[in-house]
């Protein structure tokens, strides 16, 4: 069983993670590279000679810093091109695995049939609890985004995924009316409580630009959930089947 789940969640991660790399090539990451051209920097030209900033190079997550600007302290990142999709690819992968196969141990807990519906199921559930409750109170960032303290913002993430989780097994996966609403009591909380803030925003990009972004990506972030939850349950079934 235990190979089967390794297998499973690996061939998932590396079909959900190569698939949602095209999509991020072609959806955010232009959005994003745009975003640091409004960050400041020497203007530079294009091939058909307008002057535009120079993006600086990032890392392939949803809010991806500027390089800093001097030689010397610059912290390293992926250039544009080839080189950032390759490293994106890579770290999408990389986390799609090692999700996959929280998926099927969280299929396994609940003792439920494992197959391809069944893992879709749970792919949509993690989403919400991963990427769509956490984003009512801190929706995706571009850089340039004006945000509260970075501690503050990580523990409320935290707070909110895990109420959410919890609270939506508590909903979905228990037949006790008590427990039902305890739940969605629970999902309600970190939102309740509130999302840091700063006191005065602040931001170097336009505001379409990042609402732009924060629609792109919670739908990018949907697919690749629903990709990889569906992927696990399937690979899941098929191993199984073979023996």
């Amino acid at each position: 069983m235990l190979k089967n789940l390794i297998f499973s969640a690996a061939a998932a991660g590396i079909a959900a993670g190569l698939f949602t790399a095209i999509v991020q090539h072609v959806t955010t990451t232009p959005i994003i590279i745009e975003a640091e051209r409004y960050q400041g920097g020497a203007p530079s030209h294009d091939h058909d000679g307008a002057p535009q900033e120079q993006p600086a190079a990032a890392s392939p997550t949803a809010s991806e810093p500027a390089a800093m600007a001097a030689a010397v302290d610059e912290e390293w990142a992926p250039a544009d091109g080839v080189e950032r999709t390759l490293y994106t690819s890579l770290a999408t992968t990389v986390i799609g695995v090692g999700f996959g196969l929280t998926l099927l141990g969280a299929m396994v807990l609940a003792g439920v049939g494992i197959n391809a519906r069944t893992g879709l199921a749970f792919g949509v559930a993690a989403f919400i609890a991963v990427a769509l409750a956490p984003a009512m109170g801190l929706p995706p960032e571009i850089p340039g985004s004006g945000a509260a303290e970075l501690g503050a913002r990580q523990a409320w993430w935290f707070f909110a995924v895990a109420a959410t989780a919890v609270g939506l097994g508590a909903l979905l996966l228990t037949r006790n009316i008590a427990l039902q609403i305890g739940g969605v009591v629970l999902m309600a909380l970190p939102h309740i409580v509130g999302a840091p803030h700063p006191r005065e925003y602040v931001s170097t990009a336009p505001a379409e630009l990042a609402g732009h972004f924060a629609a792109t990506s919670l739908a990018v972030t949907a697919i690749f959930w629903g990709v990889l939850g569906y992927a696990s349950g399937a690979f899941y079934e098929r191993f199984s089947r073979s023996g």
